[in-house]
């Protein structure tokens, strides 16, 4: 049970792989909320995805006797174990109700009383990042975590899809190929819109996806507006396979802590991250063939960051607006030269069968 957010979701994929890799027979069955289970979309470890609809409030009778329905679903595939990645209320109470004689949580992760209907915790480890913590319950259960891997490719479809969208706007296959992900769920993870086209403009040979969910389509078209170079703008057109489908595409990504940054980190395309008060080390791109961009000294206390927590708040996000368009195109065209160096075609990722259902 990993049920949100994004990025979560995408940093417990190796759970998932580890325990195809050992346990082969196993049927394995993964609960997420609806606006993110396409990302699970015929991933090759998973044989069902149980999508459920974000936590009910109390008004909100009719997704209760919802989620009480998945309960006798779940009860019905008589589950041996249950595991708990979320570690919150909304995910425990679906613990109880799969019936699972085995529910496992992770030990330093459990609130909200949700380790009450835990029967076991997979011990902490020492690594920082949400990867090897997740990893540590595949651990627990006797998988070799030493070689973590996401396994997360497009399905056909959504490479097809992708292809398609690239042709039409012209996209020169033969040049490099850079996508743009301006949004953030939060102000102080959000890099500044005009520095995003500055940094477009500033390197004229790259083409440029901008991408963005429906709430960011009028910020890729403030940018697209002001880039001269040939670029397409999918924000708020794509379906989370979609997405997979486009970042696969790509040679290179800038983008703030989020979720499209993992699902890039994941499919091992190059990221230059930029990085507000919220540590890489715990949640930044997983991979060695990322470059993040972070000034933590100007806003940490004491040497822990904030989180923009702190009393009083915030109010100029110097930490993220520190990280100039020079710094950014530095990385990038290294990062450029790195990937032409090893390879001059464009990406191609091999795409998943759609599965039958």
């Amino acid at each position: 049970i990993k049920r949100s957010s994004l990025g979560d979701v995408v940093h417990a994929l190796p759970v998932a792989c580890a325990l195809r890799d050992t346990y082969p027979e196993a049927y394995l069955a993964w609960m997420a909320e609806t606006r993110f289970a396409g990302v699970l979309e015929g991933h090759p470890a998973l044989d069902n995805i149980i999508a459920v609809e974000r936590f009910p409030g109390a008004a909100e009778g009719g997704r209760i006797i919802d989620g009480l329905r998945t309960g006798r679903e779940l009860r019905r595939l008589h589950f041996d174990w249950a595991l708990d990645l979320q570690g919150l209320f909304k995910s425990s109470i679906f613990l109880v109700l799969s019936g699972a004689r085995r529910r496992i949580g992770m030990s330093d992760q459990h609130r909200e009383y949700s380790h009450l209907w835990c029967t076991e915790f997979a011990p902490e480890g020492q690594r920082p990042h949400a990867v090897w913590r997740y990893l540590q319950v595949a651990e627990y259960l006797g998988c070799d975590i030493s070689s973590p891997r996401f396994d997360l490719r497009p399905t056909a479809q959504a490479s097809e899809w992708a292809q398609k969208m690239l042709s039409e706007a012209g996209i020169d296959l033969s040049r490099p190929l850079v996508g743009l992900n301006p949004g953030a769920s939060r102000p102080h993870k959000q890099w500044p819109s005009q520095r995003f086209a500055d940094l477009a403009n500033t390197m004229p040979h790259v083409q440029w996806v901008i991408l963005g969910g429906p709430s960011e389509v009028e910020l890729a078209h403030s940018i697209s507006s002001q880039i001269a170079s040939t670029h397409l703008v999918t924000a708020g057109q794509t379906s989370l396979p979609q997405l997979v489908g486009i970042i696969g595409r790509l040679d290179a990504m800038v983008t703030g802590d989020t979720g499209p940054m993992h699902i890039a980190a994941a499919m091992t395309v190059p990221t230059v991250a930029l990085f507000g008060p919220t540590d890489p080390d715990k949640c930044g791109p997983f991979g060695d063939f990322h470059h993040v961009l972070s000034h933590p000294e100007l806003c940490s206390e004491g040497g822990r960051r904030p989180s923009c927590r702190r009393r009083p708040p915030c109010r100029d996000y110097a930490c993220i607006l520190s990280i100039t368009v020079d710094e950014v195109a530095a990385a990038l065209s290294g990062m450029l030269e790195r990937s032409q160096a090893n390879s001059t075609t464009m990406r191609e990722p091999q795409a998943l069968s759609d599965r039958a259902e």
